[in-house]
């Protein structure tokens, strides 16, 4: 029987309220079900098959059962109630205030060359390849950080508001701009291979000089042109989005 105490107290001590205060200088589970779990290491990792699963100390967790998780990494979410096919994944929080912000990003990873002369061996560097934003407020449940729903939620706030007018205007001139790109570079190929099946010199190609070849390296050229200041404006569209929260936050 004392033994039976004895776990209890630690059972009670290790599981706490999550409507309660909770310490974030700790590492902890906070689970769908309204518990807090404290550990000493927390660590996400991937088994065999890819799955991820929760190592909390000497146990495990599925991640489906985490809503948030906080570790020597940072401040996590599940986004799998605010993402169209439910898949759990975790998005890192990088603003933290009356208006939480949380981001995402899915890598793809690209090998170097690490130069040695007696063989070639390579390394994997990872590039990020999409950027996804969540919000919530204190610990809610998350949302996508869309122009409609943060417009609602930063209503009270006109410099916010100002800001996100901001982040949408540049969000959509960066679509136009990738789309035209689109259009002016699959064109531009088009115009070379018409260009090309309309030569009788097998050897050399279409000439140079004809209007398929110039018109092809015009449109080419715009295609790049746009695609540039598409990426351009990808890099300052979070900018906004973040300014909005930052000022909503002070």
């Amino acid at each position: 029987m004392k033994h039976f105490k004895t776990l209890a107290a630690m059972y009670l001590m290790y599981i706490s309220a999550a409507f309660g205060q909770l310490d974030e200088s700790k590492n902890f589970l906070y689970l769908y079900s309204d518990s807090v779990i404290y550990a000493n290491r927390i660590n996400l990792r991937r088994d065999f098959s890819g799955s991820l699963y929760f190592t909390v100390d000497s146990k495990i967790f599925h991640p489906e059962q985490v809503k948030f998780f906080n570790n020597y990494r940072g401040f996590f979410a599940n986004v799998k109630d605010a993402t169209f096919n439910g898949e759990t994944a975790f998005s890192e929080r990088i603003r933290k205030g009356k208006l939480n912000l949380f981001e995402e990003k899915t890598f793809t990873w690209e090998y170097d060359d690490d130069g040695d002369v007696y063989g070639r061996r390579y390394r994997e560097r990872p590039q990020v390849s999409a950027v996804r934003n969540y919000y919530n407020i204190d610990y809610g449940k998350l949302k996508k950080a869309t122009y409609a729903n943060l417009s609602k939620d930063l209503a009270g706030n006109p410099e916010s508001i100002q800001l996100l007018n901001k982040y949408e205007s540049v969000k959509k001139a960066k679509i136009g701009l990738y789309v035209g790109a689109g259009a002016s570079l699959l064109a531009g190929l088009i115009t070379f291979v018409s260009g090309g099946s309309k030569s009788t010199d097998l050897q050399h190609g279409f000439n140079s000089g004809s209007k398929e070849f110039t018109g092809g390296v015009i449109l080419l050229g715009l295609g790049t042109g746009l695609a540039t200041g598409g990426y351009l404006l990808s890099v300052s569209e979070p900018k906004y989005l973040k300014a909005a929260i930052d000022s909503y936050n002070d």
